[in-house]
């Protein structure tokens, strides 16, 4: 099992990058010997993209802790963008991960959200949120 915490999602991009955890969480959920969780950044970084998440994260933040530019590539791994924090009010980030959420449907960008307290669940073919 990996656990992938939250945080700015350009940092643990890179991070994952940088240390070849993205290829070695790719490889082994490929060959389903993986169960993968975390929260917040955690399930962002498995989108094909990291595009409109800067309006919550500064992707500046990895040249601050890397000094190279972010990778807006996410890893792909999932067909669709996850949106954390959605309409979660006690939640310091909410209102933006909110507007997050808008702007993806209205470019019709296919994306999932999550309140907090919530869970997407991915076993075999099937998809629920718990």
């Amino acid at each position: 099992m990996l656990w992938v915490r939250g945080g700015n999602v350009f940092v643990l991009r890179y991070a994952l990058h940088r240390s070849g955890g993205d290829a070695i969480a790719a490889g082994a959920l490929a060959a389903d010997t993986l169960v993968y969780a975390g929260y917040s950044a955690g399930p962002c970084v498995l989108a094909p993209s990291l595009r409109g998440l800067d309006a919550v994260d500064d992707p500046a933040a990895v040249a601050v802790t890397y000094g190279d530019e972010p990778i807006w590539e996410g890893l792909g791994l999932l067909d669709y963008s996850i949106v954390p924090h959605y309409r979660s009010p006690d939640h310091p980030e909410s209102a933006a991960c909110d507007g997050v959420a808008a702007g993806y449907r209205a470019a019709g960008i296919a994306h999932r959200t999550l309140r907090d307290g919530q869970a997407l669940v991915i076993q075999g073919d099937g998809t629920a949120i718990w």
